[in-house]
């Protein structure tokens, strides 16, 4: 990320609607793939909060294995108020499974795997933002490949050595309103439970709830689909309780199939802020857009691939890269 004491807003927007739009329109052809990318919060001072993931299975999908393994850059500096130092990379492996059961219901359950270390992608990075000439703040200058995550405030984090660890466990159950072959409609609720380790962040250390609507439109070369929900923490141990409010949280997705086997998407997601009474901006709102393929194997499995940037500067990790891969016992 960048220095936060740059002015807020969005960063290198042009950039990021160009490259979308330019992946979107060199191909003509729709795989049948998931709506969306099987990502989540990446920002480590608040992943040990509840975000669920998407929920873009169908009814007749029976038995949803997932793995997704992405790989996160930070680099951020203080507010006056605040004293924080994010300078890093995390690893995180998100596990699920999901199920349909009665006629009308299915529901998932997800664990994380977290790696936080210094890395290796600093150098790469810095290439990446030149090439596409997104602003590079002050990246330049921080130490390469080093770990040092350091927030006092309204808590006190202190993070200055490579860790490994598995986050919270989350179950979730959806209730399908309407789906058939051009569209979806679901209801979904969840809990996550306080498996993790607070001191390594990848626990809040509380019971955390969230609902949330999912909605798709399906025609034979695109896929749209939204999700509107609200995420409620039952505790904070993070931020002495700073962080136990609601939090509004939205995605939006557009996939197009480049034919039976290769789709192309974009997706954009956001929500409000999580951490009251703070300046910095990577404890406020957030926005996040990402842009992958998806490759289908068979009828049966799929890869999914790509990258996510901070859409809205300084509020979420500098760039993601990730690779996922899924298993349905039945194809859309």
């Amino acid at each position: 990320m960048r220095d936060t004491a740059a002015a807020g807003g969005w960063h290198g927007t042009a950039a990021h609607v160009k490259l979308a739009v330019a992946l979107f329109g060199t191909f003509p052809g729709l795989a049948h793939a998931s709506e969306f990318f099987a990502l989540r919060e990446e920002n480590p001072l608040i992943r040990g909060f509840y975000l669920p993931l998407p929920s873009d299975s169908r009814l007749a999908d029976g038995q949803t294995l997932s793995a997704t393994l992405s790989v996160s850059t930070l680099n951020v500096e203080n507010r006056p108020q605040e004293s924080l130092f994010i300078d890093g990379e995390s690893d995180k492996l998100e596990l699920s499974y999901e199920n349909a059961f009665l006629r009308s219901w299915r529901y998932r359950f997800s664990v994380p795997i977290f790696h936080d270390s210094g890395g290796f992608l600093d150098s790469a990075v810095d290439r990446w933002h030149r090439w596409f000439g997104f602003n590079q703040g002050n990246r330049p200058f921080y130490p390469k490949n080093e770990i040092a995550y350091s927030y006092s405030g309204l808590g006190n984090v202190d993070i200055a050595r490579p860790q490994t660890g598995i986050g919270d466990i989350s179950g979730e159950l959806g209730w399908y309103a309407i789906d058939d072959v051009h569209r979806t409609v679901s209801w979904w609720g969840g809990l996550k439970a306080p498996t993790g380790s607070v001191s390594k962040l990848d626990s809040d250390g509380a019971w955390d709830g969230a609902v949330w609507v999912h909605g798709a439109l399906r025609w034979p070369k695109w896929q749209l689909a939204a999700e509107l929900g609200l995420a409620q923490p039952f505790g904070d141990e993070i931020f002495a309780g700073h962080a136990h409010q609601p939090s509004v949280f939205a995605r939006f997705a557009a996939t197009r199939a480049l034919g039976s086997a290769w789709s192309l998407r974009a997706q954009f997601e956001g929500q409000t802020r999580r951490v009251a009474d703070s300046d910095i901006r990577l404890l406020g709102p957030s926005l996040a857009l990402s842009v992958g393929a998806v490759r289908r194997l068979g009828e049966r499995w799929h890869l999914e691939f790509g990258f996510a940037e901070d859409a809205a500067v300084n509020t979420g990790p500098d760039i993601t890269f990730f690779f996922g891969i899924r298993r349905q016992s039945s194809a859309k």
